[in-house]
């Protein structure tokens, strides 16, 4: 699993329909994003945290899982690569996380869409 499936996990999770609008949620350059895709830049600790902290997930795993991808050095790749496995091993499937959070979120709209009507007698 590399880092652009959790960024696309996040825009299934708020529902964003554009990398445009996933990076301003992240308080990037759109290009930033752009440059993600292409796989010439892997975001950094810091936006590996936000992102993780969206999702509700170990930061160390999506940070571990960046230094991997960023890692030139192979001992050093693998390293990182392990530390990610076994956060990722840790939890639930991220499509199941995203599945079940969006569950939750239209459930409680829907509760908060009612609770505004005037009782039926």
């Amino acid at each position: 699993m590399g880092t652009l499936e959790y960024l696309d996990a996040v825009k299934k999770l708020i529902g964003l329909t554009s990398d445009y609008q996933l990076a301003k949620m992240l308080d990037l350059e759109p290009s930033n994003i752009t440059m993600y895709r292409k796989r010439r830049r892997v975001m950094d600790d810091y936006i590996a945290s936000r992102v993780a902290d969206l999702l509700k997930i170990e930061e160390l795993e999506l940070i571990a899982q960046a230094n991997a991808e960023r890692e030139k050095n192979e001992e050093k790749r693998v390293y990182w690569e392990a530390k990610a496995k076994t956060a990722r091993e840790n939890r639930e499937p991220l499509d199941v996380l995203v599945a079940d959070a969006c569950r939750r979120k239209n459930r409680l709209a829907g509760l908060v869409g009612t609770a505004s009507k005037p009782l039926e007698l």
